[in-house]
């Protein structure tokens, strides 16, 4: 069967609601045409999790189980200040699962809000 991936949802709200994802990095998010960047369409924000209080179904789930994973989000916006490591919130995001194990996050998000540490 084709096209069965645009009828999954990914649930980001419930996702990402007991993490605590902090932003490493930016850089920006391009079109690409034959290799080629074409046009630039916003910031791409490289995150890491921190912390996963997530309560996950099953047996022997470990505690903090996606915590260490990257995250990229890409968002339609120009960069905003912000230190290393400063958590960060996303703004109406959207995911998609993808790849062989299904194992892989695309996020995106219409913004994001970043909390600088005190």
């Amino acid at each position: 069967m084709k096209k069965l991936r645009q009828f999954n949802k990914f649930d980001c709200e419930t996702f990402f609601k007991e993490k605590d994802v902090r932003v490493m990095a930016h850089e920006p998010w391009n079109e690409y045409v034959d290799g080629q960047a074409t046009k630039q369409l916003g910031t791409k924000y490289k995150c890491v999790i921190v912390t996963d209080n997530t309560k996950y179904e099953g047996k022997d789930v470990h505690p903090d189980l996606n915590a260490g994973e990257q995250i990229d989000v890409k968002v339609p916006q120009s960069p905003k200040d912000y230190k290393k490591f400063s958590r960060i919130m996303f703004v109406n995001p959207t995911a998609s699962v993808y790849g062989q194990f299904m194992s892989e996050l695309s996020v995106k998000a219409d913004d994001v809000d970043i909390i600088q540490p005190k």
